[in-house]
């Protein structure tokens, strides 16, 4: 299927349960739509007021997929229902499409985008202020950046040997090759995965390094330190993802 991507909307991870890896994740200092719900999300600041920017999570065969949003789509309508802290329902309606792969991806069209934008979800102890990018690592990183470039309609660069970047709006996709990912992370011994290709991380936008560092320390999670006072902590202590906090002052 081809489609003309605006944004890469969600990163939508699947797990045999998904609140124990909510409880798990919240141990980084993020904040979650209430428990007992499905999809159970991390909400942030979007960078457009229609395109919303968020990781749910799902009940289902483990797995990670990524949710392009497209303006016009036909497809599955999907209704999502929480209770907010003020006792009122906050109602989301969702069409979601037929996808490709690898790696797996799905177009999404919100008719309700600002149900994802409620301000006690995007505000979180960590910081958090955006997802900024994805890493994925694969075989030939740059043949499966022309593939999904061609059917996102996005445009695709190549960043350094071994690093091609795809980009359809403020959220990138980082594929990698095993020995430039391992390279480049090898602050947390980074390991290239069995199956490729295969979504290995996310990056997070923040405010400050100091604090979420100092909430890291007090909740016993390990961390590394990068360039640039990026904050990345290894997926066994992430749920099997590599999250990397990027300061932003």
């Amino acid at each position: 299927m081809k489609v003309s991507a605006r944004d890469i909307d969600h990163l939508s991870i699947t797990t045999g349960s998904p609140d124990e890896l909510v409880s798990r994740l919240q141990q980084l200092g993020f904040n979650a739509t209430p428990d007992g719900t499905e999809p159970r999300c991390f909400c942030f600041q979007p960078a457009e007021d229609d395109i919303p920017n968020y990781i749910e999570f799902l009940e289902g065969e483990p797995g990670v997929a990524l949710a392009v949003n497209v303006a016009e789509l036909d497809g599955e309508e999907r209704s999502h229902t929480w209770q907010s802290d003020d006792d009122y329902e906050i109602e989301a309606q969702v069409i979601v499409g037929e996808g490709g792969g690898p790696p797996p991806w799905f177009p999404v069209k919100h008719e309700t985008p600002d149900a994802f934008m409620e301000p006690e979800w995007i505000i979180h102890p960590n910081g958090a202020l955006a997802m900024v990018a994805i890493h994925l690592v694969a075989e030939d990183p740059a043949a499966l950046a022309k593939t999904l470039e061609e059917a996102w309609t996005a445009e695709s660069e190549e960043i350094f040997d071994g690093c091609v970047l795809v980009k359809t709006g403020a959220v990138e996709l980082l594929c990698w090759s095993s020995t430039a990912w391992q390279l480049e992370y090898k602050a947390i011994e980074a390991m290239a995965p069995e199956m490729l290709p295969s979504i290995v991380g996310v990056a997070i936008a923040i405010e400050r390094a100091r604090p979420l560092q100092a909430l890291l320390g007090a909740n016993n999670v390990s961390f590394s330190l990068g360039a640039d006072g990026r904050v990345i902590v290894a997926p066994e202590q992430a749920a099997g993802l590599m999250i990397e906090f990027m300061p932003q002052n």
